[in-house]
């Protein structure tokens, strides 16, 4: 291309785009707001003042909390929901998954559901005769493709929306936590959809929560807090920048003072972690020292005490666990109050955001005194990987 030749249109770009929706304490105020012009309603702003452009074929995420108006920024590309201000350009047909389940008649099979969903992105009755066999077979539903959709669990629904709003021949995708539901078999199938579709040159736009998908699958991220535009730029550096956002944010909360239990027989008194320095901190990198520090104390020096420790990520799952009786150490007894410090000299987990969950119990391990669950941590790295730890491994290619 020339240096005087114009720039291609963007795919999707919208210019000071802001949604406000009226709140009417009861039904007739609306009414009596309209005849007697005395405002009767409050405002919520869901977008204030939004722009960007996405060029044609490029993946981008959307990325913010609860209520930042990334649902409400997909609903107006998609055309469901119309701005109070601003103006929005979509070049192409558009297909979007937005709130699950919501395009679907749940009377109606999803045969037919998906019939008409493919009939309303513009397809003609050649396309959809084509279509609709990759639809059938993408979202293997088996005998319930002729069945109404009623009778489909949210994993089903999920499995059909998808199919649809990838197999008609959009230049425009949209997909709103197309991924938060379906087992693995299922997500993984998804994911090489997205690349697919991807490699056609399509324009996707993807929100989701999940920030390893966004860091994965996207060119560009946009972060949206409270309806405004936070960050726009390169995927990785956006999500970082979120990421260091909520840690900040935890961390504010994490500093309020925790109550005490007054009437146990042993109590944590404190808890921090450290770094190899001795230094206390919530950021950490793979292979970096770690140190958990709880001070703890029984109703009286003689009561025996044992700790057990489970790392787990935000969503429940365990990484790893430690326990003072099962490592022979203990029971912590004599003392008014115990100092006690659970180090690991190479963190082994993989970047993502951390809980420390702490339980302090008798001497047979079994009746517990108190827990912890305030201590959160983040470990950072160079990369993404899609395990919760980072294993050193030897490869070896030679035979």
């Amino acid at each position: 291309m020339s240096p005087d030749a114009p720039a291609a249109a963007p795919a999707l770009a919208v210019e000071g785009l802001s949604k406000v929706y009226r709140l009417f304490a009861r039904p007739r105020d609306r009414f009596v707001e309209a005849v007697t012009g005395r405002v009767l309603h409050s405002e919520i702003h869901a977008l204030r003042g939004v722009s960007c452009a996405v060029p044609r074929g490029a993946v981008v995420g959307v990325i913010g909390e609860n209520g930042s108006g990334k649902s409400t920024l997909l609903k107006i590309l998609a055309g469901t929901t119309s701005p109070t201000a601003g103006k929005v350009h979509v070049s192409g047909r558009v297909a979007a998954i937005l709130e699950l389940g919501s395009a679907f008649h749940p009377e109606v099979t999803g045969r037919r559901n998906a019939v008409l969903q493919a009939a309303l992105t513009g397809l003609t009755k050649g396309e959809l005769d084509a279509a609709l066999p990759l639809i059938e077979e993408f979202a293997e539903l088996g005998d319930f493709f002729d069945r109404p959709v009623k009778t489909y669990s949210s994993g089903m629904q999920m499995r059909l929306a998808f199919a649809v709003a990838t197999q008609v021949l959009p230049e425009v995708v949209i997909l709103d936590e197309a991924l938060a539901v379906g087992d693995a078999r299922f997500q993984k199938r998804c994911v090489d959809r997205i690349y697919d579709l991807k490699a056609q040159g399509k324009t996707i736009l993807f929100c989701s929560h999940a920030l390893y998908y966004v860091s994965t699958l996207c060119d560009r991220a946009i972060w949206l807090k409270e309806g405004a535009v936070a960050a726009d730029g390169d995927a990785q550096k956006v999500v970082l920048a979120y990421e260091e956002y909520l840690a900040a944010r935890d961390g504010a909360r994490r500093s309020q003072p925790q109550p005490v239990p007054s009437d146990t027989l042993g109590r944590f008194l404190a808890a921090r972690l450290l770094d190899g320095a001795g230094c206390e901190s919530t950021v950490f990198r793979t292979g970096d020292p770690w140190v958990l520090e709880l001070e703890a104390a029984g109703d009286s020096p003689d009561r025996p005490l044992h700790v057990h420790v489970a790392v787990i990520t935000p969503d429940q799952v365990t990484c790893f666990v430690t326990d003072s009786k099962v490592a022979g150490v203990g029971p912590f007894v004599g003392r008014a109050r115990h100092r006690i410090r659970i180090r690991v000299d190479a963190m082994p987990l993989a970047k993502g955001e951390f809980q420390v969950v702490a339980f302090l119990g008798d001497e047979k391990g079994l009746a517990l005194y108190d827990s912890r669950s305030d201590l959160r941590f983040r470990v950072e790295s160079d990369r993404w990987t899609s395990g919760l730890l980072s294993v050193p491994a030897a490869w070896d290619a030679s035979g």
